[in-house]
């Protein structure tokens, strides 16, 4: 968020003995000599038109004719909250804004600023009307409508036209593009087996709690420090770090299973069968329950725990899924240590055959 400068002569230019302004509106900047509740609806839709281009500035307590500071009853500003609900009641995403109050010669200003919006488009969210008179009649005057997309051009607000949204989406999507790239660079640099990624829009100055999804290859060798201080004296014992808020590891990210991971047990102990008769013979006797004991042994499959690489455990429908990677690998495990691994998962009977077989060749 662009911070409003501390004094009014960096806002706009005017001269101090008469305190005519010389800046005028234009596609960043409005004017308002007092603020009317009643035409609230319509200072939302200014903000949301900034929003949707390139940010500005809207300034109560200038008049129009002649363009001057008159001052405005700062008491009759509504406050920051104010503004926050009535931009979320009215308009979609949300639209981060900065108010702030100005002094010169004893009148008031009170200037509300927005920069361009990180998620444009923002498009309204309901109708209002305000009571209006025309030539002695009063009627209801239309001045946002649910769906519309305001924008600011020449100093006027106004639905945004189709070439405008056209290069407002492509923008859009270039950014996104552009993001994505520059994170697929770090992940190359740090490797993607330890990368975190790290949700920044949920952290506020009231909220510092924010989510960090991480795939199961980072999560299983990640250990996080919850808070600690920093001392000069080490016989204190402190650590000497400091964690501000607090990160959650709520969410472990895991991309669709392929058809081709999803192996029951039954299937994945017949994918095995092979590497057990090239090493056992057509003897041993190797089923789904045996798998099971052997993937216990390699630490892949401990109960209702499981190494997400090699073997899936889905919790809905209460079955296991064994991965190739799985499959590859507890084949790797017993070519590398074949007669311990027999004897985690085989009867003692066939331990002894084999045992004597082996012997005996």
């Amino acid at each position: 968020m662009t911070v409003l400068p501390s004094a009014i002569e960096e806002l706009i230019e005017f001269v101090p003995g008469t305190l005519r302004v010389s800046s005028r509106e234009g596609k960043h900047r409005e004017f308002k000599q007092q603020f009317d509740k009643a035409e609230f609806p319509r200072y939302a839709k200014i903000l949301a038109a900034f929003s949707n281009t390139d940010g500005g500035i809207l300034v109560f307590g200038i008049a129009e004719r002649p363009r001057r500071i008159m001052g405005v009853d700062v008491t009759q500003i509504p406050d920051e909250a104010a503004w926050t609900d009535t931009l979320k009641k009215d308009f979609d995403p949300e639209i981060p804004f900065e108010i702030k109050e100005y002094s010169i010669k004893q009148h008031m200003l009170v200037a509300v600023a927005v920069d361009r919006n990180l998620n444009r488009p923002v498009i309204c969210k309901r109708n209002a009307s305000v009571r209006v008179d025309r030539n002695g009649r009063p009627r209801d005057e239309m001045v946002i409508q649910e769906g519309t997309i305001y924008y600011r051009q020449s100093g006027q607000t106004r639905p945004i036209s189709f070439s405008e949204l056209r290069a407002l989406l492509e923008e859009q999507e270039e950014q996104r593009v552009r993001a994505f790239l520059a994170n697929v660079d770090i992940m190359q640099k740090i490797g993607p087996e330890r990368i975190g990624l790290f949700d920044a829009s949920k952290t506020t100055p009231s909220n510092q709690t924010a989510p960090l999804y991480l795939s199961p290859e980072t999560a299983k060798s990640l250990n996080f420090i919850d808070k600690g201080r920093l001392v000069r004296d080490e016989r204190h014992g402190a650590p000497a770090y400091f964690v501000a808020g607090t990160v959650q590891l709520n969410q472990v990210m895991v991309r669709p299973m392929e058809e081709a991971d999803k192996n029951l047990p039954s299937e994945a102990a017949e994918k095995l069968r092979p590497v057990i008769r090239e090493l056992y013979g057509d003897d041993v006797l190797f089923t789904a329950q045996h798998l099971a004991k052997l993937a216990n042994r390699i630490g892949i499959r401990t109960g209702t725990e499981t190494d997400p690489r090699y073997c899936v455990q889905e919790k809905k429908l209460n079955r296991v899924f064994y991965t190739r990677a799985g499959i590859e690998y507890v084949a790797s495990k017993l070519r590398a240590d074949p007669d311990d691994l027999l004897r985690s998962f085989a009867a003692r009977t066939t331990i002894a055959a084999h045992e004597a077989r082996t012997q005996h060749t």
